[in-house]
């Protein structure tokens, strides 16, 4: 039986939020462009009321199961080896996502910070040091979410507010080009990208109010689409879709014009780019503590941290692979279906199996 630490309500709150918010945010407007055009700042509304509806399911499930976790609850309902066998993508999920941040992050760090350092040394010193917070338990994770949601998100999002007069209303018209199906689908398909909510299929045997798991997981995941809306339609409104679709860091491209904007600190963007940073960091180390945790209960392991370090390698290597930023998307393909099935197929699977099990004997 694993050791378990103990955090309440506001710690997993600001958890979900410092994991999800990623570098990935800064590009994720160029990702949309491509697909949906002028109706990019469409898809992340209609994104967050699907999505929240997949994080009903993963705290619908783990809250009838308060002092299990994945493998605990999935092993009670579908058996021993069924259950390890539904809990292992969960895990290559959470390995893969890891690497694939990291290497985001990575490229965003060389091509604006330090462009003259070894990708393989900005790499391997990052997932080093996020290996190293996830090593001290959730406990310290969750207090270091805290200060650096409170302190620095606030910070990024001023440099958005100084470049809303350049925003342009032409900029999102026409309204709906090519009718409201391809970003429906495109909505709906993104539910994947509520990732680290997947974070309370184990998550809630950790806090001190289980019975609080949605009221944690949705609050944090509608603040982190309030910051992804300003960043994405920010961009949109400032750049415009011909420039949005060959810009490769738009958000960082948005910052830049905050110089102009008459503020005093020179090459504030680099400024921007290093809170980002410090706000990503918390995403990868959460996510290797729990792959760590998960790997633990899946090999009965009595001390899991550890782990933690045990996985730099296959991080490291899932990460460098690419051989550019152009491949990254394409080599990490395999994590957006995967993302459906660990939100959505898993937590319908045992929500139905718990139900015919366990009808009429309330919450285990």
């Amino acid at each position: 039986m694993l050791t378990r630490e103990r955090i309440g309500t506001p710690e997993a709150f600001f958890l979900t939020v410092a994991a999800m918010i990623e570098v990935g945010t800064l590009v994720g407007a160029k990702d949309i462009v491509d697909k949906v055009g002028v109706d990019t700042w469409l898809v992340s509304p209609l994104e967050t009321l699907t999505s929240l509806g997949a994080i009903y399911l993963v705290t619908k499930l783990a809250m009838k199961f308060p002092h299990l976790d994945l493998l605990g609850y999935s092993q009670l309902l579908v058996g021993k080896w069924l259950g390890w066998l539904l809990s292992l993508p969960v895990y290559v999920y959470w390995l893969g996502l890891s690497a694939e941040v990291s290497r985001v992050t990575v490229d965003v760090i060389k091509n604006t910070l330090l462009p003259r350092t070894p990708m393989e040394v900005i790499l391997f010193t990052f997932i080093l040091a996020a290996a190293y917070l996830a090593k001290q338990g959730l406990e310290p994770l969750a207090r270091a979410c805290v200060i650096i949601v409170i302190i620095f998100l606030p910070l990024t999002m001023l440099l958005f507010l100084l470049v809303i007069p350049r925003v342009r209303v032409e900029n999102f018209l026409p309204f709906l080009p090519q009718g409201p199906w391809p970003v429906l689908k495109l909505a709906l398909w993104r539910i994947s990208n509520a990732e680290e909510m997947s974070f309370f299929l184990i998550l809630v045997p950790f806090m001190q109010k289980p019975k609080e798991a949605w009221k944690a997981a949705s609050l944090g995941y509608l603040l982190v689409m309030v910051v992804v809306v300003i960043v994405l339609t920010t961009c949109q409104g400032v750049l415009g879709v011909d420039k949005l679709k060959y810009t490769l860091i738009p958000g960082l491209a948005v910052t830049q014009l905050a110089e102009f904007a008459g503020t005093f600190i020179e090459r504030i963007s680099l400024l921007f780019i290093s809170l980002w940073v410090i706000i990503v960091f918390p995403t990868v180390s959460s996510l290797l503590w729990a792959s760590s945790y998960l790997l633990g209960c899946l090999f009965n392991f009595k001390d899991y941290r550890m782990l933690a370090f045990y996985q730099l390698p296959v991080v490291y290597f899932l990460a460098i692979h690419p051989r550019s930023t152009f491949d990254v998307k394409r080599f990490f393909f395999f994590l957006q279906p995967l993302g459906l099935v660990v939100l959505v197929a898993i937590p319908v699977l045992l929500l139905m199996v718990s139900f015919f099990r366990f009808r009429g004997r309330g919450e285990l």
